[in-house]
């Protein structure tokens, strides 16, 4: 197996088209701490091209900017294939995305998603994305976390409140004897109660700020919001910040702005 170059991160990139394939490729080589190790125009050829890197002799990636609308194999099945393989089932998939996506959107936080970027982002706020889920964060652009949370609500004013069509969540890879990563339903609960300033903190993570924005925002520094996030995180049995955008929602913690 190749040798991992020290704080490297290897993207694949993954798009029906060309050009923009070309063009992320582009904007992702040109950074000192990127590199890509992979280019596909479909899911099948990402999962073949992925899971044979994982397995041979060359370095396997660490993140997947992933399309969704794809001919051949779409993205939601791409992620649950790779997710599934215990070869590629650690991968960071971060999904570009547009506004008609909703719905492969939330089929993608099941299948596994980290993060979901739309495809007009600016390219600072791509490569920033890319950084933070490659070291293991999630990234919810806000124009998508305003969609999920409307399309949860929807769903959740057609149900009995029980929680039972609660959407699945993704869960932070783990090992496992089928070394996939698991897709599990939203933590059952009972949760420790939330402070004041950790339900002020929830409500910006809900609206897709990052830490440094809700610190702007609450006057407080990063790292204080980091610590609440942390703690809030805690008391809800989520394993990261897409986990619980939705699951603050089918809970009630936090209402659609």
């Amino acid at each position: 197996m190749t040798t991992r170059t020290t704080g490297v991160i290897r993207v694949a990139v993954v798009d029906d088209q060309p050009l923009l394939v070309s063009a992320f490729s582009a904007l992702v080589a040109a950074q000192p701490d990127m590199e890509v190790v992979l280019e596909a125009v479909n899911g099948r050829q990402a999962v073949e091209g992925l899971t044979a890197r994982a397995t041979g002799l060359h370095a396997g990636a660490d993140l997947v900017l992933m399309d969704l609308r794809m001919p051949v194999l779409d993205g939601v099945s791409a992620i649950r294939e790779l997710r599934a393989t215990p070869a590629t089932a650690a991968l960071r998939v971060l999904v570009l995305t547009t506004f008609d996506d909703e719905d492969l959107v939330l089929a993608a936080l099941g299948a596994g998603a980290s993060g979901f970027l739309l495809k007009d982002a600016e390219p600072t706020t791509l490569l920033e994305a890319v950084r933070v889920v490659a070291r293991g964060g999630s990234w919810l652009d806000p124009a998508i976390t305003g969609t999920v949370l409307a399309h949860l609500d929807t769903s959740a004013d057609a149900t009995t409140g029980s929680g039972a069509n609660a959407p699945q969540l993704p869960t932070s890879p783990v090992e496992q004897s089928g070394g996939a990563a698991p897709v599990v339903g939203a933590p059952a609960g009972p949760y420790d109660p939330l402070t004041g300033r950790e339900e002020a903190v929830l409500a910006l993570v809900c609206q897709g700020l990052s830490n440094a924005q809700i610190g702007e925002r609450l006057h407080v520094a990063e790292s204080t919001v980091k610590s609440h996030v942390k703690t809030i995180l805690g008391k809800t049995g989520c394993h990261n910040r897409v986990e619980l955008v939705i699951y603050v929602l089918t809970t009630g913690l936090v209402q659609p702005q």
